[in-house]
């Protein structure tokens, strides 16, 4: 599984924090309720020992309540020093060693398996103590196991329980020929044969299971450092739709080269409402006004590649290619004519003009940058040719102008479309034709 998505440097990466802190998060679940479970065992057989005692039903067999109460306390106090620990852990931002929960886990298998042999010596016949209760802690244990996030500490939980009880029973199985029904439990060890072969397959299937949920929460955290990185490079005006596909990418944007249209735009008179206003006014019309632009873009399936202050830059047809970005730019460029006009009409924003310049062409896309700060980035004449058009928009008088080689991949000409003809474009050395859609 891709673990450095934008980077060979092996580094901390955000992946590996967000999931030391799931893993952590996941283990002081595991303990919070295993402390749930071991206090209210211990407050109820307090009451059902008391019990006991009263009515004198123990009949020698005193010390089996002492053993097993002080286990649940112990247990009930060792769970919630866990829980406090990896509480601790959590604020700190400190891995937990994966020998620390193998530790823990032989730590809770053994001591239920000593408990369990200790209070067998209070029986006439020990061996009665493997068929008690007390067994199913062990599949507790197991299934719990699943929150540590690893088939092999699942594993070796479900594997020590089963090796465990196998040499526990067998030490306590009572010799002899079996002339009853009861001494099929006292005098066999098949049925013992058999949980022990439960407890092994349950730690294995308990495996299984943790490491697909392992695997959930690393696509999980994957997807979030990849939208992270989509958003680091295009910024918030970003489409869902656009974000999706290159999230089934995996963010992974080589250098290439891609047929796209480039749109700038620009506020006309934008310099001469800024010195007229304040701060604060400026910057709130500029947030109306490119939410009505980032949003039609969207639409449209394009991307905002950088904000200028009085204007912007559009691509469409990179990072995610499109059948035809020429139709989706004049689509989008009409489209925001036409709500800017309508916000003008409505007193929205101040009277507001615009200058809109398209060309496609080829251009080379992809990530630039060091390892830890990269953009992504559309290089190419085509890039400076629209931007020399959107220019010529003060010269025609016109909100719209595109090139020949738009005009010839759109499918329905505007009504309004006039030919401007061939024109020199600054720093271009041969002409283009040009057409004013608006």
């Amino acid at each position: 599984m891709k673990r450095f998505l934008f980077s060979e440097n092996p580094v901390l990466t955000y992946f590996d924090k967000q999931f030391e802190q799931e893993n952590i998060r996941r283990e002081r679940q595991r303990a919070g309720v295993l402390l749930i479970f071991f206090s209210i065992s211990f407050l109820s057989y307090a009451l059902f020992a008391k019990t006991v005692y009263q009515l004198n039903y123990l009949n020698g067999h005193e010390n089996v309540p002492q053993i097993i109460f002080l286990y649940l306390a112990f247990m009930t106090f060792y769970e919630l020093t866990v829980w406090i620990s990896m509480k601790y852990l959590l604020k700190v931002m400190s891995k937990m060693p994966l020998v620390a929960k193998f530790g823990n886990a032989s730590l809770e298998i053994t001591l239920l398996t000593l408990v369990m042999y200790f209070a067998s010596q209070e029986y006439n016949h020990p061996i009665l103590i493997v068929l008690s209760p007390l067994v199913y802690i062990y599949f507790i244990f197991i299934i719990l196991s699943t929150l540590r996030l690893s088939f092999a500490v699942s594993l070796w939980t479900g594997l020590l329980a089963g090796v465990e009880y196998f040499f526990l029973s067998n030490h306590l199985i009572e010799s002899g020929t079996i002339v009853s029904e009861h001494d099929i439990y006292t005098k066999q060890m098949f049925s013992y044969l058999l949980k022990t072969f439960s407890l092994v397959f349950g730690g294995l299937s308990a495996g299984y299971v943790a490491m697909q949920i392992r695997k959930s929460i690393q696509l999980s955290i994957e997807r979030m450092e990849t939208q992270e990185h989509i958003v680091e490079m295009f910024g918030q005006q970003v489409s869902p739709e656009v974000v999706q596909v290159m999230l089934e990418q995996n963010g992974i944007l080589k250098a290439k080269h891609q047929k796209v249209s480039i749109m700038f735009l620009d506020i006309r008179n934008f310099t001469v409402y800024a010195d007229k206003h304040t701060a604060e006014e400026v910057m709130n019309y500029q947030n109306v006004f490119f939410e009505v632009v980032a949003n039609t873009v969207n639409e449209y399936k394009g991307i905002v590649n950088q904000f200028l202050g009085d204007g912007c830059m559009v691509t469409f047809g990179a990072p995610i290619p499109l059948e035809n970005p020429s139709e989706n730019a004049v689509k989008a460029g009409l489209s925001i004519i036409e709500k800017i006009s309508k916000m003008n009409e409505l007193g929205t924003i101040p009277n507001t003009g615009v200058g809109i310049g398209i060309h496609t062409g080829d251009a080379v896309v992809g990530n630039i940058g060091t390892d830890s700060r990269q953009q992504y980035n559309i290089t190419g004449n085509v890039v400076i040719q629209a931007a020399r058009i959107e220019q010529l928009n003060k010269k025609y008088q016109s909100q719209l102008l595109i090139s020949q080689e738009v005009m010839d991949e759109i499918s329905a000409i505007p009504i309004d479309t006039v030919q401007v003809g061939s024109v020199k474009l600054k720093g271009m050395e041969n002409e283009m034709f040009l057409w004013k859609l608006a």
